[in-house]
């Protein structure tokens, strides 16, 4: 299918270029991958034309390229007749959003609009060329210069030649975009095409559509940039896959009375009224350096219980109120630093229980110590070890013939 995107044309002939004065046609891209550390040398190769070599860039960059088709009024007609409500909206919505996203966007007094109408069975094909000047109250006429529609043809079909001349409109562009179709509108603003392929494709692009198309990039990189400053990489990554800015995220707020989300779209939650409001970073959640156990000594002295841990000391005595045999001098007298390891803490254990009948002798609110994760710290270490050069990385410097 045969493209007509000028960035994609732009892309095409800079490949080509690459071998100055050669023949398009003789010309192919081959992709080498080498393995030269292998037991047996070996690789492996792709090879393809400029223009299959240009699409994947292209894809990768703005999304597939695809041919001029049905005008986003007929798109929605279409849907509709087979009873998709959302194929047709959204048929429209695009439509909309890329108008009025364009960076030419809105139309000016001075601007040239020619319109292109292709060949049907009753009709040859012809163009329009329009002129958009200043109405009355700010408001915009487009009234018809010229129109290469054969004398009979214009008969026959009376009141379609100049029919999107309009006067006292506040977008003169937004009826013929939507019923003509965007690819089938060029607009020349300042003796530039600022919207619309150039009718010719030969070798040498057009000098307006490429610093379009520069300037249009420059945008997406410099957005993609705020995107990543604020921490939002996912915006960044969408941002330079659209060839024109992220539209409001749109969803509704949660009350009747409240904004719907004004964030782009593809956002991460939550949505937000504030078009600026950034999604905090994730942070996991990180365990006290230490906590607090509540342990109770039974009738018998080898009878243990840690009955729950707190990060609060406060917390941990209130829980050990709750025993009648509590006393919170009883904390002091049996737990101890441990002799010989800083940070950490003994229990010794009532030697006046050993001869009690039932019930908890003693409860103590006991400080523990949070150690760090062995094997989080073994896999750090095995992570250090795969990114650390060897001595074979080096091999190459010291490999030197005698003379």
């Amino acid at each position: 299918m045969h493209r007509h995107d000028p960035r994609l044309i732009i892309i095409t002939e800079t490949i080509e270029k690459l071998i100055p004065g050669a023949t398009p046609a003789f010309l192919n891209v081959k992709v080498t991958e080498t393995f030269p550390n292998a037991a047996t040398p070996s690789e492996h190769t792709w090879t393809g034309d400029p223009a299959a070599v240009a699409e994947r860039i292209f894809t990768a960059l703005y999304g597939r390229p695809v041919a001029a088709g049905p005008s986003p009024l007929a798109q929605s007609d279409h849907a509709k007749a087979r009873g998709d409500i959302g194929a047709m909206v959204e048929a429209l919505t695009h439509a909309d959003h890329q108008l009025t996203h364009a960076p030419w966007y809105p139309a000016r007094p001075g601007d040239l609009v020619h319109i292109h109408y292709e060949a049907t069975e009753h009709l040859q094909a012809f163009g329009e060329t329009y002129v958009v000047s200043a109405g009355d109250h700010g408001l915009m006429d487009m009234r018809l210069l010229a129109h290469t529609c054969p004398d009979q043809d214009a008969r026959a079909f009376e009141g379609m030649v100049g029919a999107f001349a309009v006067e006292a409109s506040d977008d003169p562009l937004y009826t013929p975009w939507f019923e003509a179709g965007p690819a089938c509108i060029a607009v020349i603003r300042d003796g530039q095409v600022v919207h619309g392929a150039p009718a010719r494709h030969e070798s040498e692009a057009s000098a307006a559509g490429t610093k379009l198309a520069a300037m249009t990039m420059a945008a997406a990189i410099r957005e993609a940039e705020q995107y990543l400053e604020r921490g939002e990489p996912e915006l960044a990554l969408a941002r330079l896959r659209s060839d024109v800015p992220l539209a409001p995220c749109g969803t509704p707020g949660p009350m009747a009375d409240m904004a719907d989300c004004a964030r782009p779209s593809g956002h991460r939650p939550p949505c937000s009224p504030d078009a600026d409001y950034t999604t905090p970073p994730h942070e996991c959640p990180k365990l006290p350096e230490q906590l607090h156990a509540v342990v109770t000594v039974g009738a018998k002295v080898e009878d243990l219980h840690i009955a729950g841990l707190y990060e609060d000391r406060a917390a941990a005595v209130d829980h050990c109120t709750g025993f009648a045999t509590f006393n919170e001098a009883l904390i002091d007298r049996h737990v101890h630093p441990a002799p010989g390891l800083p940070g950490e803490t003994v229990l010794n254990l009532p030697e006046e229980n050993q001869y009690a009948a039932i019930g908890v002798q003693l409860a103590v609110a006991m400080p523990v110590r949070v150690m760090p994760d062995p094997f989080a710290e073994d896999a750090w270490a095995e992570e250090g070890k795969a990114t650390c050069l060897s001595p074979d990385d080096y091999a190459a410097d010291y490999d030197h013939e005698d003379a």
